[in-house]
Protein backbone atom coordinates (compact mmCIF):
# COMPACT_ATOMS: atom_id res chain seq x y z
CA UNK A 1 0.00 0.00 0.00
CA UNK A 2 3.00 2.53 0.98
CA UNK A 3 4.36 1.72 -2.43
CA UNK A 4 1.31 2.76 -4.44
CA UNK A 5 1.02 5.92 -2.81
CA UNK A 6 5.03 6.55 -3.02
CA UNK A 7 4.20 5.74 -6.91
CA UNK A 8 1.57 8.64 -7.17
CA UNK A 9 3.07 11.11 -4.94
CA UNK A 10 5.99 11.14 -7.09
CA UNK A 11 3.90 11.14 -10.33
CA UNK A 12 2.30 14.18 -8.72
CA UNK A 13 4.81 15.90 -8.11
CA UNK A 14 6.93 14.98 -11.27
CA UNK A 15 3.69 16.91 -13.29
CA UNK A 16 3.10 19.72 -10.80
CA UNK A 17 7.59 20.70 -11.61
CA UNK A 18 6.77 20.58 -15.14
CA UNK A 19 7.64 23.76 -16.81
CA UNK A 20 4.27 23.46 -18.76
CA UNK A 21 1.58 25.98 -17.70
CA UNK A 22 -2.01 25.12 -17.18
CA UNK A 23 -3.34 26.36 -20.65
CA UNK A 24 -0.47 24.46 -22.08
CA UNK A 25 -1.67 21.14 -20.05
CA UNK A 26 -5.71 21.61 -20.79
CA UNK A 27 -4.63 21.62 -24.65
CA UNK A 28 -4.87 17.83 -26.29
CA UNK A 29 -3.65 16.90 -29.54
CA UNK A 30 -6.56 16.13 -31.71
CA UNK A 31 -6.73 13.25 -34.86
CA UNK A 32 -5.97 16.10 -37.23
CA UNK A 33 -2.57 16.77 -35.68
CA UNK A 34 -3.82 19.91 -34.10
CA UNK A 35 -3.86 20.77 -30.31
CA UNK A 36 -7.69 21.33 -29.63
CA UNK A 37 -7.53 23.70 -26.55
CA UNK A 38 -10.64 23.70 -24.32
CA UNK A 39 -12.56 27.69 -24.63
CA UNK A 40 -11.19 28.09 -28.37
CA UNK A 41 -13.36 27.95 -31.64
CA UNK A 42 -10.60 25.93 -33.94
CA UNK A 43 -7.83 24.09 -33.23
CA UNK A 44 -4.52 25.75 -32.21
CA UNK A 45 -1.41 25.26 -34.29
CA UNK A 46 0.71 22.10 -33.42
CA UNK A 47 3.76 23.57 -31.55
CA UNK A 48 6.79 21.92 -30.85
CA UNK A 49 7.13 20.94 -26.75
CA UNK A 50 9.68 22.64 -25.06
CA UNK A 51 13.22 21.19 -25.26
CA UNK A 52 15.06 20.09 -22.17
CA UNK A 53 18.17 20.02 -24.17
CA UNK A 54 19.66 23.08 -26.53
CA UNK A 55 22.78 22.13 -26.68
CA UNK A 56 22.07 19.53 -30.10
CA UNK A 57 19.54 20.68 -32.50
CA UNK A 58 18.82 18.26 -35.17
CA UNK A 59 18.16 19.20 -39.09
CA UNK A 60 15.73 16.66 -40.90
CA UNK A 61 17.47 15.98 -44.36
CA UNK A 62 15.54 14.82 -47.66
CA UNK A 63 14.63 11.56 -48.12
CA UNK A 64 16.71 9.55 -50.61
CA UNK A 65 14.91 9.43 -53.87
CA UNK A 66 15.33 5.88 -55.63
CA UNK A 67 14.34 5.72 -58.98
CA UNK A 68 16.02 3.11 -61.07
CA UNK A 69 18.88 4.06 -63.04
CA UNK A 70 17.82 4.29 -67.29
CA UNK A 71 20.09 3.12 -69.69
CA UNK A 72 22.46 5.02 -70.59
CA UNK A 73 21.21 6.10 -74.41
CA UNK A 74 23.47 9.21 -75.38
CA UNK A 75 24.88 9.59 -78.65
CA UNK A 76 28.21 8.60 -78.73
CA UNK A 77 29.44 8.21 -82.23
CA UNK A 78 28.47 8.29 -85.89
CA UNK A 79 25.03 6.59 -86.50
CA UNK A 80 23.66 6.22 -83.18
CA UNK A 81 21.07 7.83 -82.09
CA UNK A 82 19.32 7.84 -78.24
CA UNK A 83 15.58 7.65 -79.53
CA UNK A 84 14.67 4.46 -81.58
CA UNK A 85 12.40 7.07 -83.89
CA UNK A 86 15.64 8.51 -84.58
CA UNK A 87 17.06 5.66 -85.99
CA UNK A 88 14.18 4.88 -87.83
CA UNK A 89 14.15 8.09 -89.52
CA UNK A 90 17.44 7.63 -90.90
CA UNK A 91 17.26 4.38 -92.08
CA UNK A 92 13.76 3.59 -92.90
CA UNK A 93 14.36 0.79 -95.05
CA UNK A 94 16.82 -1.02 -92.76
CA UNK A 95 16.11 -2.95 -89.61
CA UNK A 96 17.03 -0.60 -86.12
CA UNK A 97 18.74 -2.80 -83.54
CA UNK A 98 19.74 -1.78 -80.16
CA UNK A 99 23.82 -1.74 -79.93
CA UNK A 100 25.03 -3.02 -76.61
CA UNK A 101 28.28 -0.43 -76.78
CA UNK A 102 30.17 -2.30 -74.00
CA UNK A 103 30.04 -5.56 -75.58
CA UNK A 104 29.69 -4.58 -79.36
CA UNK A 105 27.00 -7.09 -79.08
CA UNK A 106 23.35 -6.00 -80.76
CA UNK A 107 19.87 -7.22 -80.13
CA UNK A 108 16.34 -6.97 -81.83
CA UNK A 109 13.46 -5.33 -81.15
CA UNK A 110 11.29 -7.58 -79.10
CA UNK A 111 14.68 -8.98 -77.05
CA UNK A 112 14.58 -8.47 -73.18
CA UNK A 113 17.55 -6.72 -74.24
CA UNK A 114 16.46 -3.96 -76.81
CA UNK A 115 16.75 -0.97 -74.99
CA UNK A 116 17.86 -2.08 -71.41
CA UNK A 117 21.41 -2.50 -71.01
CA UNK A 118 23.31 0.03 -69.40
CA UNK A 119 25.56 1.52 -72.48
CA UNK A 120 23.92 1.24 -75.71
CA UNK A 121 22.34 3.35 -78.57
CA UNK A 122 19.64 2.67 -81.41
CA UNK A 123 21.52 1.68 -84.80
CA UNK A 124 20.66 0.62 -88.63
CA UNK A 125 21.59 -2.88 -88.47
CA UNK A 126 23.63 -1.95 -91.58
CA UNK A 127 25.71 0.90 -89.32
CA UNK A 128 26.51 -1.77 -86.72
CA UNK A 129 27.82 -4.22 -88.81
CA UNK A 130 30.19 -1.48 -90.57
CA UNK A 131 31.17 -0.47 -87.24
CA UNK A 132 32.08 -4.03 -86.33
CA UNK A 133 29.20 -4.97 -83.40
CA UNK A 134 27.64 -8.60 -84.16
CA UNK A 135 24.47 -9.88 -83.84
CA UNK A 136 23.23 -11.76 -80.11
CA UNK A 137 23.82 -15.84 -81.14
CA UNK A 138 20.71 -16.27 -79.51
CA UNK A 139 18.08 -13.92 -81.14
CA UNK A 140 16.37 -14.34 -84.06
CA UNK A 141 16.80 -11.77 -87.41
CA UNK A 142 12.89 -10.67 -87.38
Amino acid sequence: MKTHLTLALVALLAFGASTATAAERACRPSLSNFYHCPGTSSPAAKTAPPSTTTSRQTTRQPAPTTTRSAPVRRQTGANQYAAEMQARGHCPSDTVVWANTRSHIYHFRGSSSYGNTKAGAYMCEQDARAEGIRAAKNEKHP
